[in-house]
């Protein structure tokens, strides 16, 4: 994944600030846009957008399609927090990268079964299938920690006890739990496209100083491609451990005339 060195979401220079915060949906260019299996003829045209719990299956069944440990996945029980706790509620935090695919049509995803209609009018019974995403929460903690990663244990509780585990939402540091891509969709390009996007939305929010992950020690690189600092050795033992800290410092919105 070392194609292009700059962001193809640049935004035009001088474009209204609202209507920047108002776009949602990222369609991803020409040269990004990837072929099926190569006996169709039918391009994937593949789009970013924010996660919504509507998503969860998709997600569940992303995490347990990408990751053999099972223990380094995302599990059900833990995407089905209450909203203040699941990351996969946190809409402005995780996003997905989509492509529209006509049932039939030969394009095989273990997130098939659980896609959506992109319109109940299509004839053609075309829907959004999840190719992978970035799942994150927010944290106090400077660097990913098993704290930032854990869950209260009455999360379940409709009166939870106040925690420092799990999702801080006055927390300044983003921690991704969860970058993911469909293993039979992996080599092309997608992991990058998601991640530079999801950056650039994080960038230009305003609400973190900061996104933190952990990695091992093959996906190092990979992250410092995109401007990520290794940490060093992290103390998480989430998932057996051996995980490496690697942080990327946000920009700080710049000051924005006002008139009238």
């Amino acid at each position: 994944m070392t194609e292009r060195s700059e962001s193809p979401y640049q935004q035009e220079e001088g474009s209204p600030t609202a209507e920047r915060q108002q776009r949602q949906f990222i369609i991803i260019p020409e040269e990004h846009q990837l072929k099926a299996s190569s006996n169709l003829t039918l391009n994937l045209h593949p789009y970013t957008r924010p996660l919504t719990i509507s998503d969860l299956e998709s997600c569940v069944a992303l995490e347990d399609a990408a990751f053999t440990n099972p223990e380094e996945r995302a599990t059900r029980e833990k995407a089905s927090r209450p909203e203040q706790q699941s990351p996969f509620c946190c809409g402005e935090l995780c996003l997905g990268i989509f492509c529209t695919v006509v049932p039939g049509s030969g394009v095989n995803a273990e997130t098939l079964a659980t896609g959506k209609p992109v319109e109940t009018s299509r004839q053609n019974g075309a829907i959004s299938v999840l190719l992978g995403h970035v799942v994150a929460a927010k944290t106090n903690d400077l660097v990913a920690s098993d704290q930032s990663m854990g869950v209260p244990e009455d999360w379940d509780s409709p009166h939870p006890k106040p925690s420092n585990l799990g999702h801080q939402e006055a927390g300044r540091t983003i921690v991704v739990h969860s970058v993911a891509i469909l293993p039979a969709f992996q080599g092309r390009g997608l992991g990058r496209v998601l991640m530079m996007a999801y950056m650039q939305q994080m960038n230009g929010a305003g609400i973190a100083d900061r996104l933190a992950l952990i990695a091992h020690d093959h996906k190092l690189a990979w992250y410092e491609k995109l401007g990520f600092s290794n940490k060093g050795k992290s103390k998480a033992q989430f998932g057996g451990g051996g995980w490496y800290d690697l942080v990327f410092e946000l920009k700080a919105l710049e000051p924005r005339a006002t008139y009238g």
